[in-house]
């Protein structure tokens, strides 16, 4: 059988509830990131821009300070949680690899549970590979959310003091380092955004109902962290948001 059989083969695999959940992980996924940079959520205060006036705050309490080996420490904690998160997508890329290696003795054992549906080889091997690829984007945001951690680092250990002779030069340090850490705080926030999908994409295992559903679930819990949490209220700075 010729490359192109097999690949029409998959493609007729794929069932109309199957397109259907795809198109909507598309909308709850990549519609709530361009929502939070581009649409409606935009200019509505959150707990990322609470944090980005803390990180704000922090720079400029580093400027005026002397000693600054908690700063240091602080940004170690943060790179080490980075390096964490990448290592583990590592390893769960391993086991999803080793998983399609025997997909069709994981699909014979996994459809014996109750209320599993059943799909053809090439289907569940898609699935596979559609959770591998988040995964795999998952590690992308996370290794240079660490690098980008390493610069923020660099960036504070060039923090000139608050008694320097320039001080717009100064200010526009704060700014600068404090903006570089958003960045690397984003790319965190995406990593892990994405490994929560990409967990909601297990039920497309059980039925592509199920994926949807829990699509859903994870797009309402990410709103509700960002805009109506506990941790939001308090982070926010009163007086600036």
């Amino acid at each position: 059988m010729n490359r192109r059989n097999v690949g029409l083969m998959s493609l007729s695999a794929i069932s109309i509830l199957d397109y259907a959940a795809l198109i909507w992980f598309s909308v709850c996924y990549f519609g709530y990131g361009w929502a939070v940079r581009s649409g409606p959520l935009k200019d509505k205060k959150g707990l990322v821009a609470a944090v980005e006036n803390r990180r704000k705050q922090w720079m400029r309490n580093v400027f005026e300070r002397e000693v600054r080996i908690m700063d240091a420490q602080l940004l170690t904690a943060l790179a080490s949680g980075n390096a964490f998160f990448a290592s583990t997508t590592v390893i769960v890329l391993g086991g999803l690899a080793a998983m399609l290696g025997a997909a069709e003795n994981v699909k014979v054992r996994f459809e014996q549970l109750p209320f599993v549906a059943e799909s053809a080889i090439a289907m569940w091997e898609l699935k596979i590979m559609f959770i591998m690829a988040l995964v795999i984007r998952a590690f992308f945001k996370f290794a240079w959310a660490f690098r980008l951690t390493h610069y923020v680092g660099i960036m504070l250990g060039a923090m000139p003091h608050c008694d320097t002779n320039e001080p717009e030069l100064g200010e526009r340090h704060i700014a600068k380092t404090a903006r570089l850490a958003t960045v690397a705080a984003t790319h965190t926030n995406n990593g892990l955004r994405t490994i929560y999908f990409a967990i909601a994409g297990l039920g497309w295992f059980l039925h592509p109902l199920i994926f949807m559903a829990a699509c859903a679930w994870v797009l309402w819990v990410v709103y509700r962290r960002e805009y109506r949490s506990n941790a939001l209220d308090a982070v926010r700075l009163e007086g600036v948001e």
